[in-house]
Parts: C-alpha cells; sequence; structure tokens
C-alpha cells in the first residue's frame, strides 16, 4: 500500500507541469480569440497603407521560408558528417557543443550579431537576406538534430545493402539512408519554422521597417512582419495590448499551422515506414 501511494504520488507530480500548460495554453487562446472581431477577409487582404496587414502576413511568410532554405541544406549536411564521418574525438565533442550551446543562445543576442554581421560588416543592411541568415541561426540546431535522429533511426541494412551491391560510401548515404530519412529530416525542419515564425528581437535589428510600398522586389529590400509590428505598436506608440490582438492571432494560427503539419507529416511516414513505429 505504502508503494503504490509512493506511485500515485509521482504520477500526480507529472501531471502537475502538464496541467499548468494545458491552463496557460488555453488562456493564450482564450484572450487571442477576442481579437476576432477586427479580423476580416479586408483587413488580411488590404495593404498596410489602407490600414490592413497583407504585407505583413507575406513578409513574415518570406522571412521563415527564406531562413529555412538556407537551414536546412546546411544542417542537413551538418547532420551528416556527424553521423557518417565524424571521428569519435575531442573536434566532435567541441562540435556537438557548440551546437547546444547555439540552440540555447537568446535570439536577441542573435539578432544583435546579426546586425553586426550580416547588416553591417557584410553590407547587407535593413534587407530580407539579412534576416534570413539571421533566423537560419536559429533554425540550424533544431535541423541538426532533427537530421541527426532520422538519420540513425534508418536501418544498417539499408546501408549495407547498397554497399553490397557496389555503391561508394556517398551514394549509399544519398540513395539510401537520406531517402528513408526524409520524412524526419522534413519534420525537423517544419518545426524550426515554427520556432522562428513568432520571432521579433532576430528580426529587430536586420530586416523589418515600420511601412513599406508593397512587397520588397529583391532581397537586399526590408519587409513587414506581424511580430515586429505588433511590437512597434505596443512597446514604441504605447497602444494597447487589446488593439493587437487580431494580429496577435493571425500569427499564433500561422505558428500552430506549422507545428500540426510536424504532427501530420510525422505520423503519416510512421505509418508507411515500419523501422520509424
Amino acid at each position: 500500500m505504502k508503494r503504490e501511494s509512493k506511485e500515485r504520488m509521482f504520477f500526480a507530480s507529472l501531471g502537475i507541469p502538464m496541467v499548468i500548460c494545458l491552463i496557460a495554453f488555453f488562456w493564450i487562446v482564450t484572450m487571442l480569440l477576442t481579437g476576432v472581431g477586427t479580423l476580416s477577409w479586408e483587413y488580411l487582404t488590404k495593404s498596410a497603407l489602407q490600414g490592413g496587414i497583407f504585407e505583413m502576413i507575406i513578409g513574415t511568410s518570406y522571412l521563415f521560408l527564406g531562413a529555412a532554405g538556407i537551414a536546412a541544406p546546411v544542417g542537413v549536411l551538418a547532420a551528416i558528417y556527424l553521423v557518417e564521418y565524424a571521428p569519435s574525438g575531442r573536434l566532435t565533442r567541441v562540435i556537438d557543443q557548440a551546437i547546444n550551446n547555439l540552440a540555447g543562445v537568446p535570439s536577441i543576442v542573435i539578432g544583435l550579431f546579426g546586425f553586426t554581421l550580416f547588416s553591417r560588416q557584410l553590407g547587407l543592411g535593413i534587407s530580407l537576406a539579412a534576416g534570413w541568415l539571421t533566423l537560419a541561426l536559429m533554425i540550424l540546431p533544431i535541423v541538426i538534430r532533427g537530421s541527426e535522429e532520422a538519420i540513425r533511426m534508418v536501418p544498417t541494412s539499408f546501408k549495407e545493402a547498397a554497399l553490397a551491391l557496389g555503391a561508394t560510401k556517398w551514394e549509399s548515404i544519398r540513395l539510401t539512408t537520406l531517402l528513408a530519412a526524409a520524412p524526419g529530416i522534413v519534420t525537423s525542419v517544419v518545426l524550426g519554422i515554427a520556432r522562428v515564425a513568432g520571432e521579433t528581437a532576430a528580426i529587430l535589428f536586420t530586416s523589418c521597417v515600420i511601412i513599406t510600398r508593397g512587397l520588397p522586389k529583391s532581397p537586399l529590400e526590408p519587409v513587414m512582419a506581424l511580430a515586429f509590428n505588433m511590437y512597434t505598436k505596443i512597446v514604441a506608440r504605447g497602444e494597447p495590448a487589446q488593439n493587437v490582438f487580431g494580429i496577435a492571432l493571425v500569427l499564433f494560427s500561422i505558428v500552430v499551422l506549422f507545428a500540426i503539419l510536424a504532427i501530420a507529416l510525422r505520423t503519416y511516414y510512421r505509418r508507411r515506414q515500419p523501422w520509424l513505429r
């Protein structure tokens, strides 16, 4: 009986953090739903010069899709090196620790780094390109770790069979391992996008402005973004938070959409690939 009581207490202690997270999540959703009344099709599709948020939605999409396009190939190549080629030694441990540390760097620090290096030293200024490179630094650890796990989950028999048929090591990785690990890699990229979709500090110094005339025509032009617009309205202009609940709801919906997409991809491919179960 004493052991059963300890088990109940243990499981209850595990459930408390879950309940707290659920309460916080539903409170946030309830708060954001108050902004539904401010949303309309006209508001979502009108230009910012006419009081809409169309450029902000497209600019936000430009930012995180471009960052993912940079981080995905770099992260996958890094994961392949760490899993398939990197020797076990001090250098590999240093690289692993550097990736872990990069994942823990505050976004404001990454934003300052991006402003110093990309905007000033490389001369990109306040532009899409500078924002892409800065956000890519935030996505990289997620893509690398997710791709590593996806590659390690592929049965070694796949690669061994390819090698037995005369393929080189790189051909076996490219034609078997990567294809089999593709679902996990795609999921990690999608989760990386969801991670940076609402970032403000990282794009505050590198890529965003308060207002533009239309969408950017090149990567060297600045953009408008939902998170940056919320920041300027509340902090710079001193508007009540209730005034931006509609914008916050749109941004929240984008983040949730990408999280759901990642879960759906993972579930779909786990059913199709028995070794992922």
